[in-house]
């Protein structure tokens, strides 16, 4: 879902994004006119806003019974889990709010380390800043943190924005 790896260490924190306006330094001097049109055109389509091309998979049963026991209250939408001999942990939000250009949420963590009996339950405040394309976690004072992406993330990002 989402990148609760602070909590889970299920995946390295990824480097910051590229810059956008970074730009690529090719000889252009000997392309074709048509060539450079269809470059331009080509680079052109990247500021074009992007669709939620991303969803959550239907929530698998073992999945649903384990939030229903773990998990305070309703409406949590499933968003990922992951299952290895390591770790079992699955990733929730719900109560979408949009606020101020971003959409906040209550972010749920399951987890079971292996050699554990007992699961473990996490709920967080959490946000998607749509204007950057990043989450972000709510700290003690109130102040938001940018919350360590991984593979993936942009794209939910963009999911939970578009649920405003």
């Amino acid at each position: 879902m989402f990148a609760f790896q602070r909590f889970v260490k299920l995946f390295e924190a990824a480097d910051s994004p590229l810059d956008p306006s970074a730009r690529i330094v090719m000889p252009l001097a000997s392309c074709s006119l048509a060539f450079k049109v269809a470059l331009a055109s080509l680079l052109s389509l990247s500021s074009l806003p992007v669709q939620a091309e991303w969803q959550p998979m239907q929530e698998p049963a073992v999945w649903q019974s384990r939030r229903g026991e773990l998990l305070p209250g309703d409406g949590w939408i499933f968003m990922e889990a992951l299952d290895t001999p390591a770790l079992k942990a699955a990733e929730y939000i719900r109560a979408p709010k949009a606020v101020d250009g971003a959409v906040e949420v209550e972010a749920g963590l399951l987890i079971q380390r292996a050699g554990q009996d007992q699961w473990r339950q996490r709920v967080l405040p959490m946000r998607a800043n749509c204007s950057k394309g990043q989450l972000e976690q709510r700290r003690a004072d109130g102040s938001w943190t940018v919350y360590p992406g991984r593979d993936g993330t942009v794209v939910k990002v963009r999911w939970i924005c578009a649920l405003r």
